[in-house]
């Protein structure tokens, strides 16, 4: 038992006999480090090219040199390696990916080649319940190839499934519309060619740097889902990575962001820290946003101030933005100041969002640890899952990348309650929300999108 169940009996009496159901995991995120270390040496000779790119990804993004030979040298340790390659502090997000692509660089995603996908569904059938994992199409291989490598890893999944684990794959397309879309049409004549493994993919997942990639751009193909979902047996549920992070986007835009990737139809959206994220953790910053993306949420404002109003946000609001806007123009960029007054009418737009997400429907996904590390969130009182509860948001928490953060879903559950405020009862319906994810792929929960 640790600390944390022992400070609270009521969530170590919950867990017994519970499966561990979750719907927000990444495939390679999920390996445990125990079998990275043991696989990584071998690999790394058979792929030393991948490798080689690995460590100079690393030192590009850290600054740090890596020595292998520290991890499977003669005297190097499991200790150091884990004090290298796993995620456990607060850092930027091109930290999290350069200690990441120690995976992409071991594990190509190639046919025949399924040691990640069996350690991960060997570790988790151990636990049981639904595991939903994004894994990505390797769209540079051979059109051969590629049906190949999702034909055998998703035969993988199925055989792994049993009375207790249910492993399922959500396939993620890249941002970028083109390749988006070109994606999905293989993913469909997969589908359509495979129907006997139709049932173990779940969904589309939109993951990686939402930077320039606004959600309306992708109206037109969640548009072509939902139609295509009309005639398949199996739902596929759209999922989309969405105010996660906001280097060059005001917390009010990326707000804005998250409601209309509900308003197109996203049946779950990843993350959404800006939604509910606490803006005091902002006071003092500047956000530098471009003059196109400041218009673009006047534009949005100007269009849904009906339903604005409805929830709070009025046309005084709206003027206060515009005013500070107009003021906050310097070198070509809207310099957002964070001081009281921004928080706090900021603050009332994420209410107002907030109230529009609830009214569509969506599950919110919220990876409490992973929103602390790269969201470089200092406070747990920063931390939005409260506020998600508080405004009767649907929520379900998840590990995002378990392998790499070092943790397991009933420590992110422990760590919501004790620290981020939840409750029990919310604890139970997380629970119960995420076993409806997969129990009613027929009714796929989720909203219409928005005429």
């Amino acid at each position: 038992m640790n600390d944390l169940q022992s400070e609270h009996p009521m969530l170590q009496s919950q867990h017994l006999g519970e499966l561990q159901s979750e719907c927000h995991l990444h495939l390679y995120g999920c390996l445990p480090k125990e079998a990275l270390f043991r696989l990584g040496d071998e690999r790394r000779k058979q792929h030393p090219t991948r490798f080689q790119w690995f460590l100079a990804e690393f030192k590009k993004s850290t600054g740090v040199t890596l020595d292998p030979e520290n991890w499977w040298g003669k005297g190097g340790s499991f200790e150091t390696f884990k004090k290298d390659v796993l995620f456990t502090s607060p850092a930027p997000f091109e930290i999290f990916q350069a200690k990441f692509n120690l995976l992409i660089a071991l594990f190509p995603a190639i046919p025949d080649d399924l040691d990640l996908a069996t350690a991960v569904f060997e570790q988790h059938a151990k636990e049981g319940g639904y595991k939903e994992y994004r894994a990505f199409l390797p769209m540079a291989l051979s059109l051969e190839d590629r049906i190949k490598y999702l034909r055998q890893l998703t035969e993988a999944a199925c055989s792994y499934d049993s009375a207790s684990y249910h492993p399922r794959l959500a396939i993620s397309l890249p941002r970028q519309d083109t390749a988006a879309l070109d994606s999905y049409q293989f993913l469909t004549h997969f589908l359509d060619t495979h129907p006997d493994l139709a049932k173990w993919i779940t969904g589309i997942d939109f993951c990686a740097s939402e930077h320039t990639h606004f959600p309306s751009a992708k109206k037109t193909l969640f548009q072509q889902v939902r139609n295509d979902n009309l005639r398949r047996t199996h739902h596929l549920g759209i999922l989309y990575h969405v105010g996660e992070m906001w280097q060059d986007i005001a917390i009010h835009s990326a707000a804005r962001w998250c409601v209309e990737a509900a308003q197109i139809g996203a049946n779950r959206l990843g993350h959404a820290l800006a939604l509910g994220l606490n803006c005091n953790s902002l006071f003092g910053q500047v956000i530098k946003e471009s003059p196109s993306e400041t218009e673009d949420t006047f534009r949005w404002l100007r269009q849904f101030r009906g339903t604005l109003h409805d929830f709070g946000f009025t046309s005084g609001d709206y003027g206060w933005f515009a005013r500070r806007a107009e003021l906050s123009i310097k070198e070509g960029q809207t310099h957002w100041f964070y001081d009281r007054d921004l928080v706090e009418q900021t603050t009332l737009f994420q209410n107002a969002a907030m109230s529009m997400v609830q009214a569509l429907g969506p599950i919110v996904e919220s990876c409490p640890t992973s929103n602390m590390r790269i969201g470089g969130l200092t406070s747990e009182s920063h931390h939005p899952l409260k506020r998600f509860a508080d405004n009767d948001l649907n929520f379900v928490i998840a590990t995002d990348d378990p392998g790499i953060f070092d943790i397991d879903l009933r420590s992110e559950e422990n760590f919501a309650t004790a620290h981020l405020g939840l409750s029990s009862s919310q604890l139970r319906e997380s629970n119960r929300r995420t076993e409806s994810i997969f129990t009613n792929l027929g009714e796929p929960l989720g909203p219409r999108a928005h005429s």
